[in-house]
């Protein structure tokens, strides 16, 4: 900047600038294999299995770095895999041998759309669960968790001279920012972030899946019954609305198994990728960590009511409904809102003693409207739950309506007209049309 300009001012850089490096891989190969003359294949896995799982803040903790990428594609690679060909199946089985008892073999052969959307549902109330569990157990002991002992500081102290300017207000949702960017990536959160980050691209990919039919080739006329892995005979007694023809080359249609809320649904998972990739970039994983526990543990009863209102289990469905509205108002209503983005508003500006303001505003805007996107779809399924509360109570029905905004058909597809059982959510697969 030229000092005679009164109003010149030098830009402080980039904001990865900031952030002390992340430990490549070849770096510690050089750091630890220096005094060796030979590296044998045991040695190597040794060395990788060091780096990946014992040695803190490594190029692992971003997402985005090349390393990163690597592995993220093998773990969705390895995801889809064993969902597809093992888990799928075996769960739908579930789903097609408990209709078949409770409803009769005529059910089984009018709902196979549901079957299918039962066996993803099995899979993502196994990873729900698994993940939630493993959540509370590795941050149970988490300053950041600590929120009856938080300080409430909303002016950062001005007597500190020590690498950690906040020691007396290290605890409760202020711990998210005050050592911010120096606090370590440990071995676990990176990981913990790896594998939320190849869930939620399976999610989306399977929102796809599980939303739109391609038709390769066929004649110049838009048929838009095409065959799909998700489509079977039973659903073929009207043609899937058409979104796009191109005589000779393809057809796109909706599938019959796509969700009544395919368009929030389609919005929330690419608002939380952007937001999973985006926090692990800019090093925020300690808030990042605290929306994906509350997310999948209030997942876990939404899964059990969608299961229980496939098999149209009444009284089950009625009691995980329940459940699931108590947690979900805890949850993504309460704690999400009024305690983790409250501290994103309130309390993140403490990252400015380490930060300069302007990087610090640089990304701030970007987290702050995409939280608050998600907490207002949120505030809309909470709405479609207050809706079905209302069937239930008033016409003692139950109405999936984020699978079927007009209501649903009964266990044998009789018209959302007379007797029908539903349940909501705001979390994944679901139908269009009719079951």
């Amino acid at each position: 900047s030229d000092p005679g300009r009164a109003l010149s001012w030098k830009a402080p850089g980039r904001v990865t600038d900031s952030f002390p490096p992340l430990l490549t891989f070849q770096d510690f190969l050089s750091s630890t294999t220096s005094s060796e003359t030979t590296t044998t294949i045991t040695t190597m896995m040794q060395q990788i299995y060091k780096y990946a799982f014992e040695t803190p803040s490594t190029e692992l903790g971003n997402v985005l770095s090349p390393t990163s990428l690597l592995v993220l594609v093998c773990l969705v690679f390895t995801l889809r895999q064993v969902k597809s060909k093992v888990c799928l199946p075996i769960f739908s089985q579930w789903g097609r041998q408990a209709g078949r008892h409770t409803h009769g073999h005529q059910w089984e052969l009018q709902n196979e759309e549901r079957i299918i959307k039962f066996g993803e549902y099995v899979f993502r109330l196994l990873y729900h669960s698994i993940i939630s569990m493993i959540g509370i157990l590795y941050f149970w002991n988490s300053e950041w968790w600590n929120l009856r002992n938080s300080s409430g500081r909303t002016t950062p102290p001005t007597t500190s001279t020590t690498s950690t300017p906040y020691d007396e207000a290290g605890i409760g949702t202020t711990s998210l920012w005050n050592n911010y960017p120096h606090d370590p990536i440990l071995p676990g959160m990176a990981w913990y972030y790896l594998c939320q980050c190849a869930y939620n691209v399976d999610a989306l990919v399977s929102l796809l899946e599980l939303s739109f039919v391609i038709q390769w080739g066929g004649s110049s006329s838009s048929s838009g019954d095409g065959s799909s892995k998700n489509t079977s005979s039973s659903s073929s007694k009207s043609n899937p609305p058409t979104i796009l023809h191109v005589p000779y080359l393809l057809t796109l249609s909706w599938s019959s198994t796509c969700r009544g809320d395919f368009t929030e649904m389609f919005i929330h998972h690419i608002v939380t990728n952007l937001l999973v990739m985006g926090s692990s970039f800019f090093r925020l994983t300690r808030v990042g960590s605290m929306v994906f526990l509350v997310h999948d543990v209030s997942d876990v009863p939404v899964d059990l009511s969608k299961l229980a209102n496939f098999l149209k289990w009444k009284v089950t469905t009625i009691v995980c409904f329940i459940t699931m509205v108590l947690v979900w108002a805890v949850t993504r209503l309460g704690i999400f809102p009024f305690v983790i983005y409250k501290s994103v508003l309130v309390e993140s500006y403490l990252i400015t003693q380490s930060v300069p303001p302007i990087h610090y505003y640089s990304f701030f805007w970007f987290f702050a409207l995409l939280i608050a996107m998600i907490i207002l779809l949120h505030v809309a399924w909470f709405g479609m739950f207050i809706q079905m509360g209302y069937l239930l109570v008033t016409k003692n029905e139950t109405h999936d309506l984020s699978e079927h905004k007009q209501g649903e058909p009964d266990a044998f597809g009789t018209p959302p007209s007379t007797t029908t059982t539903t349940i909501a959510n705001g979390t994944t697969n679901g139908t269009k049309k009719h079951n």
